[in-house]
């Protein structure tokens, strides 16, 4: 594992929005759709990948994989069925709604 620096930034739009980016500020990499979606981002913390085994909802190498291959992770936490606008949709159109696994793979 490399010494990466990662530069943690949330949505001020919405809660539980989280864009890590492999270089400070560089939001050229993050497609425009997404960054509009985001709206407002504030820059949270910065930290060494290498000192870290664990990181909150997400495991190292995946963000590293990400940073590696685009340059930026995007984590969205679905804090509740009444956020999870998918399962929503679903519900209102008598479909079961999908496991946390399924939503997660929806957004790899």
């Amino acid at each position: 594992m490399s010494d990466t620096l990662v530069y943690v930034y949330k949505s001020e739009k919405k809660s539980g929005r989280y864009l890590y980016l492999k270089n400070k500020d560089m939001f050229s990499l993050v497609p425009n759709e997404l960054l509009n979606a985001f709206g407002p981002l504030k820059f949270v913390m910065m930290f060494a990948l290498s000192k870290h085994k664990k990181i909150e909802k997400i495991s190292v190498q995946e963000l590293e994989k990400a940073l590696d291959e685009k340059g930026y992770f995007i984590r969205i936490d679905l804090l509740s069925d009444e956020e999870n606008l998918i399962n929503q949709e679903r519900k209102y159109r008598g479909l079961a709604p999908l496991s946390k696994e399924e939503l997660d793979d929806m957004f790899k």
